[in-house]
C-alpha cells in the first residue's frame, strides 16, 4: 500500500512539476513573439500565471504527500523491526 501511495504521489507532483514548466514556456515563446513583432512585451497573460500556480500547487501537494508518506513508512519499519 505505501508503494503505491509513493508512487502516486510522485505522479503527482511530476505533472504539477510539467504542468508549470509547460506555462512558462508558453509564457517565454510569447515574450519571444512580441519582441519579435517590435512591440514591448508585458506581463504575462492572466491565463498562463494562474495555470503556472496551478501546476505549482500540484506539486507542492504531490511533494509533501510523497513526505508524509515517507516519513509514515520510516515509523512502520521502525516500529516493526525488533
Amino acid at each position: 500500500m505505501i508503494k503505491y501511495m509513493t508512487l502516486g504521489s510522485g505522479i503527482t507532483a511530476a505533472v504539477g512539476f510539467f504542468t508549470a514548466l509547460a506555462f512558462q514556456v508558453i509564457s517565454g515563446v510569447q515574450y519571444r513573439i512580441a519582441e519579435d513583432q517590435g512591440l514591448q512585451p508585458g506581463y504575462a497573460p492572466t491565463w498562463i500565471v494562474a495555470g503556472t500556480n496551478v501546476g505549482l500547487l500540484i506539486f507542492a501537494l504531490g511533494a509533501l504527500a510523497m513526505l508524509g508518506v515517507g516519513i509514515t513508512a520510516l515509523f512502520q519499519r521502525l516500529r516493526t523491526e525488533p
